[in-house]
């Protein structure tokens, strides 16, 4: 699960591919995940609970991610079945409402600073407002 969150932050679409089930790679799959993990700016993993025998394993977890100012979460019990490696093979999400982040809000990214004054998100693309940095 950490290994596909930190794909996800680096929109690592060759490695996030290679680890989804093959019964889940569907034509187009990989512009998707391409389009999704370049437009957020991942945040935090928070792991919830797991467990796994030696053939499949359940993940339940918390990925907070920014969107056009505002923080959203991906809360979600993945399924991952192992055949010489892990694939994640299917989730059950749990539906939340994103959060709009104001510009004197601290940063959820934990960096300490107001949301603002973060730079961290100019990189990603999540401070599209300039007038942000020079406030």
């Amino acid at each position: 699960m950490r290994s596909r969150f930190s794909a996800f932050c680096l929109a690592d679409t060759a490695y996030l591919v290679a680890t989804l089930h093959p019964s889940q790679r569907t034509t187009g799959i990989a512009d998707e995940i391409t389009t999704f993990a370049q437009d957020v700016h991942f945040c935090h993993l928070a792991i919830k609970s797991a467990a796994q025998t030696s053939e499949q394993g359940q993940v339940s977890f918390a990925a907070y991610f920014l969107h056009e100012h505002k923080l959203d979460v991906i809360e979600e019990v993945s399924d991952f079945v192992y055949d010489g490696r892990w694939y994640y093979k299917s989730g059950q999400l749990q539906k939340s409402e994103p959060k709009k982040i104001g510009r004197n809000d601290s940063c959820p990214c934990g960096s300490g600073k107001k949301f603002k004054q973060c730079l961290t998100h100019q990189l990603s693309g999540q401070l599209t407002d300039k007038t942000y940095l020079f406030r």
